[in-house]
């Protein structure tokens, strides 16, 4: 059985090489080459207990060593190449998610930019986040105090807002969201914040539709009440900020998009 004695020589040296020659403190073993050496010794260590336990075996445990190091490094390797195609797809997935997120920021960037020098825009806020892009105008911008009926001067505001929405994002998705302060109702004749904050995006919806003819599968509206304040409800500026509606552009339905910080 020299000849196996020569295959395990062979198959050892593989393995030296693979750990010593092939790697450098700047390269370091890909997925294949450290397939190969767990593969190679693990399949060596196999070999030889296999000869060993079985006594009558034409192996002696030297000679199973050999044979399972070369079938270890053959695994060894296919499986990492394995892991190298996935890797290179993961980072491929990576680089198009990076992508997608570069092209939201620019979206935003220019729609920013167009709604600096439109009227009636000193109110909103527009901000990016994972994906959606937000419109916040505070109440007192689009409703008298108390109550759910669109000013005539709001419209101005939204339809600022719808503009740059028509323009870049046409097929997207809409939610409109109602929010208000945590001051519970006293003197109007909504029951609580809930049935405030839900009549005052339906009313932002109902313009969209009836007056600016936005499809309706498009919209909804979302009532949030008190329940998401931007600041704590602890002081008279801060409770103006938390009443607010925001009109949410909402990311493509085949995009994948995660928040770039």
């Amino acid at each position: 059985m020299n000849w196996m004695k020569s295959v395990l020589s062979v198959a050892v040296l593989s393995v030296c090489v693979v750990v010593t020659g092939c790697r450098s403190p700047k390269i370091p073993l890909t997925p294949a080459q450290q397939g190969a050496v767990v593969g190679g010794l693990g399949g060596a260590g196999v070999g030889a207990m296999w000869a060993q336990i079985g006594h009558g075996s034409i192996l002696n445990s030297w000679e199973g060593a050999g044979c399972g190091a070369v079938a270890g490094i053959a695994a060894g390797s296919l499986i990492g190449d394995a892991l190298d195609e996935y890797a290179y797809d993961n980072a491929a997935g990576l680089k198009d998610k990076d992508a997608q997120i570069n092209d939201l920021q620019r979206q935003l960037s220019d729609a920013e930019s167009r709604l600096r020098n439109q009227p009636g825009m000193e109110n909103v806020q527009v901000e990016s986040v994972n994906g959606q892009l937000r419109f916040t105008i505070l109440n007192e911008v689009l409703f008298e105090s108390g109550k759910a009926e669109l000013k005539q001067s709001s419209k101005t505001t939204l339809d600022s807002v719808l503009a740059v929405i028509q323009q870049d994002f046409a097929d997207r998705e809409i939610a409109l969201e109602g929010h208000t302060d945590s001051d519970p109702i006293q003197k109007s004749k909504w029951k609580d914040n809930w049935e405030l904050s839900y009549n005052r995006s339906i009313a932002v919806l109902y313009y969209f539709v009836n007056e600016k003819q936005i499809a309706p599968e498009r919209l909804k509206a979302v009532a949030c009440g008190e329940f998401h304040p931007v600041v704590a409800n602890d002081s008279t500026a801060n409770k103006r900020l938390n009443r607010r509606a925001v009109i949410v552009v909402m990311p493509s339905k085949d995009a994948i998009v995660v928040e770039k910080k």
